[in-house]
């Protein structure tokens, strides 16, 4: 992956008299600067175990309501990167161990769409590609697949040019079982997890990779499992619970993958909704953040600054609404309280 300047940085702003002084709440307010960008890199992980074949088919025909929902909820301006891998690190080849897969319909080597292509191409890339069948590892590892990925991608030596400097990261897990099949100590199938697959270790693991970013990447991690107890009655194996805490701790969606009737298209329509707020998310460079300290304004020509109507996510997130001009520099104003 090619490098990229870190352009985020603490400045020192003479117009904020508390800038490096601690507050009443016992944080330090800092300034910090970002450039708009409207980017997302998007992975689907996909189980190939014997239990899967329906479930590849509804996403199959799925997913021209993601894109379609991508481009409406951006009004067009999202910069996506689509890539396929599986559940499956137990053996090499494409899609397993976090290797992409090459999409079919496209030129030789494309492991990933975007939006250099069309919708109707990108759309019967995917439906000819997203199919990888059955009779992979029954030791489902999404998480630690989406991990290996991101290794794969973070290193300039097995890079695809999948993952991109300061673009939110978006991970779409799709499994009818908990990552290593069960998180049941009573099941034949408990296997227990390793460091790699736990979800508390995901996103620093990610932010450790990621070396060129210019502020921390915004990371989601979202589930397709079996999420209710009546799905787990049906066709559902065992409870994504580890798929699901992960979703949790990154403000990801959970879906239900046994909602078969629906070829998942109102799931992939919010999955789209919610990513295209990511793109508009920012992680600032602080542990904790004060509720409701953040501020972000806009560096306008002449260099007045102009207040950006925005969110705070806790602990360390803000979210621009009705966001500038891609290219617009940012200041955000917040008080830390872990001191970095």
């Amino acid at each position: 992956m090619p490098a990229c300047s870190k352009v985020g940085v603490n400045v020192t702003d003479n117009n904020q008299d508390s800038l490096g002084s601690e507050t009443p709440s016992g944080g330090v307010t800092k300034n910090y600067y970002f450039f708009v960008k409207r980017s997302a890199d998007i992975l689907f992980v996909i189980d190939t175990s014997n239990s899967m074949a329906e479930e590849q088919d509804l996403l199959k025909n799925g997913f021209p309501s993601f894109t379609s929902a991508l481009n409406a909820y951006s009004s067009g301006t999202l910069d996506w990167h689509v890539a396929i891998t599986s559940t499956d690190i137990a053996t090499s080849g494409s899609g397993k161990q976090g290797a992409l897969v090459a999409f079919q319909n496209m030129p030789a080597n494309t492991y990933y769409l975007d939006t250099s292509i069309s919708t109707d191409q990108a759309n019967a890339a995917f439906q000819a590609s997203v199919v990888l069948g059955i009779g992979g590892s029954a030791d489902e590892r999404g998480i630690a697949a989406a991990r290996l990925t991101a290794e794969r991608e973070f290193n300039p030596s097995t890079s695809r040019g999948f993952i991109r400097p300061d673009t939110s990261f978006s991970v779409i897990v799709l499994s009818d079982e908990d990552e290593r099949s069960s998180q049941d100590p009573n099941s034949a199938d408990y296997t227990a997890p390793e460091a790699i697959d736990l979800p508390a270790n995901f996103v620093p693991a990610i932010h450790a990779l990621d070396q060129v970013s210019s502020i921390p990447k915004t990371i989601s991690f979202h589930s397709i499992v079996t999420s209710t107890q009546e799905c787990l009655d049906g066709p559902g194996v065992s409870m994504g619970t580890m798929y699901m805490n992960l979703s949790n701790l990154t403000n990801g969606i959970i879906g239900d993958i046994c909602a078969l009737k629906q070829t998942y298209q109102e799931q992939l329509s919010s999955l789209a909704a919610k990513i295209v707020n990511e793109a508009k998310t920012y992680t600032l460079p602080c542990e904790k953040i004060v509720e409701n300290s953040a501020e972000a304004y806009e560096q306008a020509l002449g260099g007045a600054l102009v207040k950006v109507p925005s969110t705070f996510i806790a602990p360390n997130k803000i979210v621009l609404q009705n966001a500038p001009p891609l290219g617009s520099l940012i200041k955000a104003k917040f008080t830390c309280l872990d001191g970095t």
